[in-house]
Order: C-alpha cells, then structure tokens, then sequence
C-alpha cells in the first residue's frame, strides 16, 4: 500500500518538476504580490475607514474619565468596549481590535492640572496593532479630540478656557508585537495574505491537470489497476502538499530575507509555525481536489473557484483588514479557512500567540481539510468529462 503511494506522489511531483516554466511560476507570483502588498502596507496607507472597533481601559474611574467614555460611546467614528488591561491588550494581540486605550490612574486630576496651572502632562497609553495603522492612527485622532471637548467642562463647568499651546496630555504608543519594527509586523501579515491567496490559486490549476488526466482517460485507467478512489484521492493531497510546502517555504524565505521579519524566538513558534504551515498546505490540496471533484468541466472549474478563491482571500483578511468589513461579514470570516491560516501565521511571527494558539488554528484548517477531502472522494468520476 505504501509504495503504490509513493509511486502516485513521485509521479505527480516529477511532473511538477519537469515543467520549470509553471514551477517558477507558482513560487514566483505569491511571492512577487507578497512583496509588493508588504512594501505597501509597511509604507502606511492612506484612506478613511468607518467605524473601528477599540477597548477603553479605565484605571481613572473620575469624573472625567466617564464623561470621556460616555462621550466616545456616541461617536460615529469608534465602537467602544470596556475592559481591564490584560483583556484589552490580548484583544489587540490576537486581532480582536485595533487598538486599546488606557487612561491612567489620576488622569484627570493631572490633566486639569496641566490646563490650568501648566503642570507636567499626563499620558494616554495606547495599545496598537501595527498592521491596521490606519485605524490606529484614526482612533488617536478621536481620542484627542473627545479629550479636548470633555475636559473643559469638567474642568471650567461653563466658562470657556483660555488658550494655551501646551497640550494637558500626551500621546503614548505601544505597539502589540514581538518586532521592533511595526512595518516589519505589517509585511509579515502581508506575506501570510498573499502567500495563502497563491497556494489556493496554485491549487485551483493542480485541480486543472486532474481534470486534464481525466479528460485524456488516465483516470479510468488507474480504475482498472488495483488503485481504489482513496487511494488515488490519497496520493493527489500528499504530492500536491509537498508541494504547497516548498511554496509556502519559498515566499516565507523570500519575507524573512527582504522584510527581516522573523518567528517569535521561542521553541513553541517554530513547531507552531511548522505545525500551521503544514495544516494550510494540507487546506489548500484538499481545495484542489474538491474543485476537480465538482466542476462539470475545466473552465466550469476555473471560473467558479476562482471566485471563490477572491472571496476567501477578502473575506479572510488577506487583502485589507478586517476592520473594514461590515459587522456580519467580519463574523462570516470565521467560517473561512484563510482567516484561521492567517491569525495562526501572525501569532508565531509578531503577536503574543503560542502553541494554544497554533494548535486552535491548525484544528479548524484540518477539520476543513477532511470536509474537502470526503466531498471529494464521493464527487469524484473516474470517467472522462464530455467533450
């Protein structure tokens, strides 16, 4: 049994192989548009998003600080939640939210102080997810401006203030990743993107040679040589993971040499990583195999999956954050593989994840992976498609 396998996998992989020109493009554009979305997104962006999601973190409990949280919670710009610090910050880590805020203990005495008599500032610190920049950026924006329309009320009740430069606060940032660098954190989300949104591309023209080999008869005549459909569906996932692998392995390499960004230099993240990149590449052949399995013909095929292939990468995340998306969308985006692929790559290389982490995400890739694999196998025809 196992060298029938074998002798299935070597095959598909020396055809894979023998054609250089289709091999160097299968490496070659998940890592061309990963470079090219990470130059981008570690440039910053420009744009304005709607509504960002943001956690309050309220160590002041004064009369101003619930005059500033009952004043966020009106604005059209943020949608705000209250926790504690260590909620707020794992909420930001693990992509929950953008951004947290944390007004300190005795903010608002201080900052009354500051306004009226030129007292040190007190400081905001604000906890950020340095791949949504933008609506970081956004947020702080709002926070400023809420504070200036809050605090002179509660300082002067009616009268007006003076005006003053100095500000009676200040701004800290307090970026939720393992890098230094946030732009670094931003091309590694970048890479996991487009380097997933590639193997389900590549996948959809793997599905295209199944279909070819049926189409020419190869199919009918494995069935009569004692090569049962699992068998055959078997050999397909395992060849077509091997070489998901070496994709995968190639644009991350090609990340870690022109981004310099790195796996969290713990032993659990490299096993988790390992672990999360092996689930994707095992996702994305069962993918293939189900596109072969369902289409009437080639280009029935193409057409659909390559839908579906946008929309998962949308939906999942790999192109824009998710924050951009509306409400039931961003809860329909739990339901997609590439979203699960994502976080998972993201928490081994720049957020506070572990191997609880890793192994939640490689969970739910193989659970996808087996539905694809069994809707495969009893789809599958071993006859040769019309035409």
């Amino acid at each position: 049994m196992l060298k029938l396998l074998s002798e299935l996998v070597r095959k598909d992989l020396r055809i894979f192989v023998a054609d250089r020109r289709s091999m160097i493009i299968s490496f070659s554009i998940p890592i061309i548009l990963a470079c090219f979305i990470g130059f981008l997104m570690s440039q910053g962006s420009s744009g304005e998003p709607k509504k960002v999601s943001m956690s309050v973190v309220d160590q002041d409990k004064s009369t101003f600080s619930r005059a500033f949280v009952a004043k966020l919670q009106k604005s059209d710009s943020v949608k705000i939640t209250e926790d504690d610090e260590k909620t707020a910050t794992s909420m930001v880590r693990h992509g929950d939210i953008a951004i947290a805020v944390v007004i300190p203990p005795d903010f608002g005495k201080n900052a009354a102080s500051a306004m009226t008599a030129h007292t040190a500032a007190p400081e905001y610190r604000f906890l950020t997810d340095p791949t949504r920049a933008l609506q970081a950026g956004m947020v702080q924006g709002t926070v400023m401006r809420t504070t200036m329309q809050v605090l002179p009320g509660v300082v002067f009740g009616s009268m007006a203030p003076s005006q003053d430069d100095q500000m009676p606060f200040k701004v800290k940032s307090e970026f939720q990743t393992s890098d230094k660098s946030p732009a670094t954190s931003m091309a590694a989300h970048a890479f996991a993107g487009m380097g997933l949104q590639g193997l389900l591309f590549w996948a959809i023209e793997a599905a295209m040679t199944i279909m070819i080999e049926r189409k020419m008869g190869i199919w009918r005549r494995l069935r009569a040589s004692p090569v049962s459909p699992w068998m055959f569906v078997l050999g397909k996932a395992v060849s077509s993971t091997i070489r998901a692998m070496a994709i995968l392995v190639g644009v991350y390499g090609a990340g870690f040499l022109l981004f310099h960004f790195r796996i969290k230099p713990q032993a659990e993240c490299y096993v988790g990583f390992a672990l999360i990149a092996l689930a994707a590449a095992v996702m994305t052949s069962t993918f293939g195999l189900l596109v072969a399995s369902l289409g009437k013909n080639a280009q029935q095929s193409r057409g659909l999956s390559t839908l579906a292939v946008l929309g998962m990468s949308m939906l999942g995340g790999a192109w824009f954050p998710m924050d951009f998306l509306p409400q039931f969308m961003q809860t329909i985006s739990k339901a997609i593989p590439v979203t699960w692929a994502i976080n998972g790559f993201d928490d081994m290389i720049w957020r506070g994840g572990g191997l609880t982490e890793a192994l939640q995400s490689v969970a739910v890739l193989l659970a996808f992976s087996v539905v694809f694999a069994v809707i495969a196998l009893k789809r599958i025809s071993w006859e040769p498609e019309a035409g």
